[in-house]
């Protein structure tokens, strides 16, 4: 008589990754609310594994020549910096192939996102890896079935005609995360808290308003 064989069924967990880049550690207007966007999500959805990437307290190198060297090197010709580069690469494609579910914490910085955020896009933007040519000038997104709550600060309202031609923030985030196949993105923006500093703090808990709704 065969022993009798248990079928064991292991839940997935998914795994929600929180991406800092603010520059701005004491009173960050993005760290203070994805902070709250990842605890109340963590609160409404079972058996979460957050992992945080902080762009700020622990910076990328810029995209440099070394990775670079990298797309037409084969990998037993290529100097230690350059295997040093694709290494960082590697362990960002991996972390962000692993995440269900980012969200970004991301401040307007001279109308467009901080050089931090600029940095790990640039790691995690490679050909082969993250995207392909599926034909000469087109490119197809390789992340699939993810989901992108992006948080973003501004001083300004650029929300409206003239302000929101000067707005290369969340066009550039939409574009870089839609290139990878990140298509579901939902953007919660705090913004004219110096253009109308007396409105600040009720545009700060409209945004956790938001934030509270789409989290749950």
């Amino acid at each position: 008589m065969l022993p009798k064989t248990t079928f064991v069924t292991v839940e997935h967990m998914p795994k929600l990754l929180h991406i800092q880049s603010s520059p701005n550690l004491e009173n960050s207007v993005t760290r203070t609310l994805s902070e709250q966007f990842v605890r109340k999500w963590t609160e409404s959805h079972r058996n979460v594994e957050v992992e945080v990437l902080d762009l700020a307290t622990e910076p990328l190198p810029h995209f440099g020549p070394e990775i670079l060297q990298a797309a037409t090197t084969p990998p037993a010709e290529m100097s230690d910096e350059t295997q040093t580069a694709v290494a960082v690469s590697d362990r960002l494609i991996a972390q962000l192939e692993a995440a269900n579910v980012l969200v970004i914490g991301s401040p307007m910085i001279n109308f467009s996102i901080c050089t931090q955020l600029k940095a790990w896009f640039d790691h995690v933007t490679i050909a082969g890896k993250t995207f392909e040519y599926a034909a000469p000038g087109v490119a197809r997104g390789l992340l699939f079935a993810k989901r992108a709550i992006v948080i973003e600060a501004r001083g300004g309202d650029y929300a409206d005609l003239p302000f929101s031609a000067f707005d290369f923030q969340e066009p550039l985030l939409k574009a870089l995360l839609m290139f990878l196949g990140i298509f579901d993105v939902t953007f919660i923006r705090a913004e004219g808290m110096r253009m109308n500093e007396e409105e600040a703090e009720d545009i700060i808990r409209n945004a956790q308003g938001v934030v509270a709704r789409v989290a749950a």
